[in-house]
């Protein structure tokens, strides 16, 4: 994702623009954000794309919310798959650790005789469970058949 620089006047606007979008931007990038914590990384993407938007849209239309919601969404679904794609976990690369998992689900499957949980999983492959989440959504296709988190119940 692009990176702004807030002190170009081409960036589109003054510093107190970039502030007056971060409550927003917070709000959209806690949805993918592990236990609903605050990734400064998702924020920023969440704002370059309000601002982007904001400066071909214009703020002034009744109708910008709505249209630059989905447009954030869609940046940090962007942004997320990007860098999950691109680092390793533990060591090993992705590819290695999405063969490992499913490897491990189709014999615990076997044994067990039903789709084995996470932590059945993790147990098997004697690593933590957030590994076998990322080689989990590692797999996941891009796009409208990929996973979507559903927003926390208040």
């Amino acid at each position: 994702m692009r990176r702004t620089d807030i002190t170009d006047p081409r960036s589109g606007g003054d510093p107190g623009s970039r502030e007056r979008w971060r409550p927003l931007a917070q709000q959209l990038s806690e949805r993918f954000t592990a236990a609903g914590g605050s990734d400064e990384e998702m924020v920023q993407a969440a704002v370059t794309t309000i601002l982007d938007a904001e400066r071909r849209l214009g703020a002034h239309r009744p109708d910008f919310c709505q249209r630059v919601v989905p447009l954030v969404i869609r940046a940090l679904r962007r942004h997320r798959r990007e860098r999950i794609r691109g680092r390793s976990v533990g060591g090993r690369p992705l590819t290695a650790l999405q063969l490992a998992v499913v490897a491990a689900e189709g014999e615990l499957f076997r044994c067990l005789r039903r789709s084995p949980t996470v932590a059945e999983v993790a147990t098997h492959l004697d690593m933590a469970q957030h590994q076998v989440v990322t080689g989990l959504e590692a797999g996941w296709p891009p796009g409208p058949g990929g996973f979507t988190p559903r927003p926390e119940d208040p």
